[in-house]
């Protein structure tokens, strides 16, 4: 550098002025030049950086909507998953079904780019063998000691107890004439008779009745007197036998107004679903309805309920098309040992307002089993007397969704027990497998195994949910909600472990749910407000009726009965015998059905036919 600044120098003495102004020209047009280019490069540079910002800032975005785009496919095929299972796998909820669900491909299904890979048979060895695997795995961990129930062989004289209850009529099916023509008279015999049970049945019967009441003349001035109409309703033809059978066609067989309309019209009987659903609506709401809300305070009474809500659809209720209306559905606890009641309420919407009306202001102080519906927790807040307890059933459908979405094909046996999703169904199902037994003994026996074997079985559950990173994208997004709701409600899922009364699961609320989940599906909807509110008081009297072990007909029919000639009084003693385990229904059911075995027993008995002689013709 120096070299070039002397020669720089030494050229610089040898020019001119002219030749020095010239140079100092050029350079000054070769730096304008060149910092025009670097201008230039300068806003390409600046241009160039603000793209590559905004191609950033668009690949991240990408990478963002990916992620998200993969967890969105990640759900749908857990749900087409689930879905499959729904429409061609087993309806029940039972552990081993999950290994039946994986293995059975049904080759005609159209979602096959979601269905599990196949088995490389070669190096994992059969399918077959992999099935057994897998469930002998399953029900290893479930029944470590090897042992397992098995169904028995139908008793001895099983059908002989069976029968005692049917009303019997004999019949000898004896055709002389046809023997005659066929072996010949006087040319055979009766050697033995061969018995054949079968049960009969008789369609029911609409018949007229016409029904005579006298009426008598009194004394020397003839006065008139008669005693007082039965009728349910003068002038109408309907007669509480017939509404009985109205309404337990409806509400215990669910079947819609229409089906009884038109199976009526065959057996000659002119009424028409109109008539019929005035009369159910009429009788139920004025009537009944006192019955059932009797019910609903001997509820409340208790200390340990049970609690559940489904949709239900009515058309004319005032609100805009398609507003969702929700049946409720209050029971005592399931290990309450006096009777067992079930009371169904209709409203509009599944606010908090219910449950205030219903538990709080009617002074309810105990135990409500449910699911997590916020509205509970909202009502343990505000009311410190009422305890909340979650439901086990819950937090083990989760896992029993999310194990249902594992692929376990070509896994081996050891493997298959350390699958997240199996190991959690496993320590839950141990949790109710040890619970189960319990039912059936006292509250103090009870709360001792719970707070000793089951208490041992939820802190294994929960513990080992704990170690569990509920955030990981490795496992499935299903079995990561089912892994928080778990331990979100984890004190109120272990609030059985302490209380004896209190159910370890809503199962039983649950299942009182499902005939008018059935009838739902039958109906449809309710036209008013008035047969929404019809419904909820007949299940209310029938469901209670059935689970106190109560013909539903015949407690209809005798409320029915009942209801109209009873002296009501203010503290509601009537209505005690009204209850479908008083002494008073129970002694009227069994009266009924004797006149019914009664019209079908043989009054004197058929005399068993001879082979006829030939001196018997003769005389």
């Amino acid at each position: 550098m120096r070299a070039e600044y002397q020669e720089l120098n030494s050229r610089l003495e040898g020019m001119s002025k002219e030749e020095m102004r010239l140079l100092i020209q050029r350079l000054l047009e070769e730096n304008s030049e060149m910092e025009a280019r670097l201008e230039v490069a300068n806003s390409a540079s600046t241009e160039m950086a603000v793209q590559f910002q905004q191609v950033k800032d668009e690949n991240i975005a990408l990478k963002k909507d990916k992620k998200e785009l993969l967890r969105q496919n990640r759900n749908l095929t857990d749900q087409l998953q689930k879905r499959k299972k729904d429409l061609f796998g087993r309806k029940s909820e039972q552990s081993s079904g999950i290994i039946d669900f994986v293995f059975d491909e049904d080759p005609e299904d159209p979602i096959d780019e979601f269905s599990p890979e196949p088995v490389d048979k070669d190096q994992d060895g059969s399918e077959e063998s992999l099935r057994a695997s897998a469930a002998v795995a399953l029900e290893a961990a479930k029944h470590p000691d090897g042992i397992k129930k098995r169904r028995g062989h139908k008793a001895r004289g099983k059908r002989k107890k069976d029968l005692e209850s049917l009303p019997t009529r004999t019949v000898y099916d004896l055709d002389v004439d046809a023997l005659n023509e066929k072996y010949g008279e006087g040319n055979w015999r009766i050697a033995f008779w061969r018995k054949e049970d079968t049960i009969e049945s008789v369609h029911t019967v609409q018949y007229h009745q016409v029904k005579y009441r006298p009426v008598v003349s009194v004394g020397l001035e003839h006065d008139l007197e008669s005693e007082p109409s039965t009728k349910l309703m003068p002038g109408s033809l309907v007669s509480s036998s017939l509404l009985s059978e109205m309404m337990y066609q409806k509400v215990v067989q669910c079947i819609p107004s229409y089906r009884t309309e038109q199976d009526f019209i065959r057996s000659g009987v002119p009424i028409s679903r109109q008539d019929m659903t005035n009369w159910i609506n009429r009788f139920s709401n004025e009537l009944l309805v006192t019955v059932a809300d009797y019910m609903a305070e001997l509820l409340v009474l208790r200390n340990y309920n049970q609690c559940d809500e489904t949709p239900y659809q009515v058309i004319m209720d005032g609100r805009n098309a398609g507003s969702k209306s929700y049946m409720w559905v209050h029971t005592t606890s399931e290990l309450d040992p006096y009777h067992p009641i079930i009371v169904f309420r209709f409203e509009l919407t599944r606010k908090t307002d219910h449950l205030r009306a219903f538990y709080g202001d009617a002074g309810f102080t105990g135990s409500i089993t449910s699911d997590c519906y916020c509205s509970y927790d909202i009502l343990e807040e505000e009311y410190p007397d009422i305890r909340g307890s979650r439901c086990l059933m819950h937090a083990r459908r989760n896992f029993y969704y999310a194990a249902m979405l594992v692929k376990i094909k070509g896994q081996p046996q050891e493997e298959l027990n350390e699958l997240p999703e199996f190991k959690a169904l496993i320590l839950i199902d141990a949790i109710n497998d040890a619970d189960q037994p319990l039912k059936e003994v006292s509250s103090e026996e009870r709360l001792q195994v719970r707070q000793t074997v089951v208490l041992e079985k939820a802190n294994a559950f929960f513990d080992y949910l704990k170690t569990l990173d509920p955030n990981d994208p490795v496992y499935t997004e299903t079995f990561r909600d089912a892994i928080r709701y778990a331990l979100n409600h984890e004190e109120k899922l272990r609030r059985f472990l302490d209380d004896p009364m209190i159910p370890i699961d809503n199962g039983f609320c649950e299942r009182t749910i499902k005939p008018f989940a059935t009838a739902r599906r039958n109906w449809l909807f309710s036209y008013s407000i008035a047969g929404a509110e019809a419904v909820a008081t007949l299940f209310t009297l029938v469901e209670t009726a059935k689970v106190n072990r109560a013909h539903p007909y015949y407690y209809l029919k005798y409320l029915l009965e009942t209801l109209p000639n009873l002296k009501v009084t203010k503290d509601k003693a009537f209505l005690e015998d009204c209850m479908p385990w008083s002494e008073a229904y129970r002694t009227y059911e069994k009266k009924e059905i004797e006149k019914t075995m009664n019209f079908f027993t043989d009054q004197i008995p058929p005399e068993r036919p001879r082979t006829p002689r030939m001196k018997d013709k003769c005389a």
